[in-house]
């Protein structure tokens, strides 16, 4: 079974090319003929899929294969995608695409005002979770309205409450963005025990490429709806999303195989990004909910939980998870405290690295990474 999260983060503000501007320069130079409006393909038959991260798309590319040219607006890994700037040429590549696939719950926001403006089918993954128990992903313009939706519902709403019940620290509601990543001390796992991979996303973390069963979600989705735009490789899509979730099954019971010996475990993260690698390990994550707010919405970091933040690594927890493409002075100081302490650093990141398509050996490597610091 798979399940969705409805989640926030705070919002993007695209400098430089407003979304406005992207999109008025693309109907001047589009007209009214773009191949997403009929749902058709190239020159040489591939289905063109945009996606917002290099993530997704190597996602698109193993379930469509040479029947899919897959572009990603988002391949920098020297970047911070949080901070993304659209413009013109992005607004054209979504406006004339035959199906979209982006993340949602606030992550990449910037896609979506994109997106309302495109008439391609989207697979939003924080939604299309439940698109492998049946459910359609309508137009780009009725998958972004229901995303804003649920965007707005849970965006600043009810300070505290961190949108998850038995929480106790609220996650981050306190800082106004409404996320919980349900690994901080004091909550334990927020109910993980018994849930297997029907996970609880009521907690609300966004970063649900390292979610296995939502990504083997988002492949059948993706299977699904290019087997509409290409119907005569319906069952070669079918067939390549098989392969690909049984590999990520694979690869999510290697993780919780870990939870056997180190269940437990305490790590610290300088940003909860690998939230659900920790969660399907067994692994608790005793990061100062105070430092992965202010680290996740770019303020400073009270003194009190930074000193915190350094008592751990220098000796309370077992590893140092690092998101390597958000580096502050903040998280600086924690690597380099960790790094004397002789505390183990896990780097993970948000988008694949430079010359990688393949999301399987990508993830793989990030599960090396964590088995060999908990091993130490």
């Amino acid at each position: 079974m798979r399940s969705s999260i409805t989640t926030s983060r705070r919002g993007r503000v695209l400098a430089g090319v407003s979304v406005s501007a992207a999109l008025a320069v693309t109907a001047s130079a589009c007209g009214g003929d773009s191949a997403g409006s009929g749902g058709s393909s190239d020159a040489d038959g591939r289905v063109q899929v945009v996606a917002s991260t290099n993530v997704w798309a190597g996602v698109v590319s193993a379930v469509g294969g040479d029947q899919v040219e897959a572009t990603a607006l988002i391949d920098d890994p020297s970047a911070d995608p949080h901070s993304y700037q659209a413009g013109a040429v992005d607004a054209a590549e979504v406006r004339s695409a035959d199906l979209l696939v982006y993340n949602g719950g606030g992550y990449d926001d910037f896609f979506v005002q994109l997106a309302e403006n495109a008439e391609a089918p989207a697979v939003v993954a924080v939604d299309s979770a439940d698109g492998a128990d049946g459910a359609d992903s309508g137009s780009a313009g009725e998958r972004s309205a229901e995303s804003g939706d649920e965007h707005a519902e849970h965006e600043h709403g009810d300070e505290g409450d961190g949108h998850g019940e038995g929480h106790e620290d609220g996650g981050h509601g306190d800082e106004g963005h409404g996320h919980d990543d349900g690994g901080h001390e004091g909550d334990g796992h927020g109910g993980h025990e018994g849930h297997g991979h029907a996970h609880d996303h009521a907690h609300g973390n966004e970063h649900v490429w390292y979610d296995l069963p939502v990504v083997a979600a988002v492949a059948d989705q993706v299977a699904a709806d290019l087997g509409e735009l290409l119907p005569e490789q319906r069952a070669t899509f079918e067939d390549n999303a098989a392969a690909f979730t049984e590999r990520v099954d694979e690869l999510h019971h290697r993780v919780e195989s870990l939870a056997a010996d180190h269940e437990g475990t305490k790590v610290a993260a300088t940003e909860p990004i690998a939230h659900y690698l920790l969660l399907a390990a067994g692994v608790d994550d005793a990061t100062p909910r105070e430092f992965a707010a202010a680290v996740e919405n770019e303020t400073d970091v009270p003194v009190a939980a930074q000193q915190r933040m350094l008592e751990l690594v220098g000796g309370e927890v077992d590893a140092v998870v690092r998101n390597t493409q958000t580096a502050t002075p903040a998280t600086e100081k924690v690597i380099a405290a960790a790094r004397e302490a002789g505390t183990p650093i896990v780097d993970v990141t948000e988008t694949l690295p430079d010359e990688q398509t393949d999301y399987i050996a990508w993830m793989s490597r990030q599960v090396d990474a964590l088995e060999k610091a908990l091993d130490e």
